[in-house]
């Protein structure tokens, strides 16, 4: 039975081993009670390689696919926000700029100026050679606009859905000129924006006429605002002092409707005040003064005085919004009223 065993055990090991199977340690282990020795050659162990680390797969970007990108997602009212541009690595002020005939407008950089162009708002450089214009579509428009212009090859261009494409233009000073067409809506209305732009300004101006397309907005042409002073005067009582503070507030409001800075100095606490307060009569606003309400004369608990006042701005622009400031006063040595903030 031993014999048979061993043999046995033999056997199995000679075939692990002509066979390549088992590693070093199975072989030690191997055998009927620990009597296989492993051979010189049997105990030496082959070291694979590892192999090098593959290169990592370079990944290409691709442009944008054409008209995959939306260059005027909603047209917003306009808030009186403001804007800047970033132009030849400097960034330039803008301020809101409306179509004289059209309720849209953009933000024009302040080395921009805005002119007449073919009986259409224009926008653009002071030599009037690059520009965007706005048209409002109708049917028949929006059929001939599409007609006009080719496809374009430019990339930057090509991915914007309300890019409809371009057509080369006459300048009038030496050199090509292109227009380039993008069709958008604002309050369910089509219009159509047009940058035309020279070759050789094209790498410089054409992504700050895109930002200005990008921030185009809506603005309701109202009537113009009377400016000046509507307002029937709060009941003081008999009082010299509060009468005296009365008429001082009502001839400030008088001074700022007018843009009288004169005036207007007259009535302040302290020449500190006078630059300070110098915007109120900025004359791109106009005032509508609608009404004079008192906090009190002198407030509780406090040694100044207060009113509020309420009116109508409208912005040189044709922008109108209703506000209101309180307007402070305090004692002078003199013993007299004179504003001291308006808030």
């Amino acid at each position: 039975m031993c014999k048979s065993a061993l043999g046995a055990g033999c056997i199995t090991m000679v075939l692990a081993l002509s066979t390549g199977c088992g590693n070093g340690a199975e072989i030690n282990s191997s055998g009927a009670g620990g009597m296989a020795q492993p051979s010189a050659t049997t105990a030496a162990v082959s070291v694979t390689p590892s192999p090098a680390p593959a290169t990592p797969a370079v990944i290409q970007t691709e442009p944008p696919a054409i008209k995959s990108v939306a260059l005027i997602p909603a047209v917003l009212d306009y808030s009186e926000s403001g804007r800047g541009y970033v132009i030849k690595g400097e960034v330039v002020q803008a301020s809101f700029s409306a179509d004289q005939i059209l309720p849209l407008g953009l933000f024009m950089p302040e080395t921009m100026v805005r002119f007449e162009q073919d009986g259409r708002t224009a926008w653009g450089t002071p030599d009037k050679q690059n520009y965007i214009t706005l048209i409002k579509l109708d049917g028949a428009d929006t059929a001939a606009g599409d007609g006009e212009f080719g496809p374009g090859n430019d990339l930057v261009l090509l991915k914007y859905k309300e890019y409809l494409g371009s057509k080369v233009e006459e300048s009038k000073v030496k050199g090509s000129q292109t227009a380039e067409a993008f069709k958008f809506t604002a309050k369910d209305q089509a219009y159509r924006a047009e940058i035309h732009i020279q070759d050789e300004q094209r790498t410089t101006l054409l992504p700050v006429f895109i930002d200005m397309l990008r921030a185009v907005e809506y603005m309701k042409k109202q009537p113009p605002i009377t400016p000046g002073v509507f307002l029937t005067a709060p009941d003081v009582g008999s009082d010299p002092g509060k009468k005296q503070a009365l008429q001082e507030t009502m001839d400030c409001l008088e001074a700022w409707a007018a843009g009288d800075k004169e005036k207007f100095d007259s009535t302040l606490y302290s020449p500190q005040l006078n630059e300070a307060l110098q915007f109120f009569l900025d004359h791109k606003n106009v005032y509508h003064f609608s009404e004079l309400t008192v906090r009190g004369i002198p407030m509780e608990g406090a040694k100044r005085a207060a009113f509020i006042v309420s009116y109508t701005r409208m912005t040189s622009e044709g922008y109108i919004v209703d506000g209101a400031n309180e307007i402070s006063l305090l004692k002078n040595k003199q013993g007299e009223w004179k504003i001291a903030s308006i808030d």
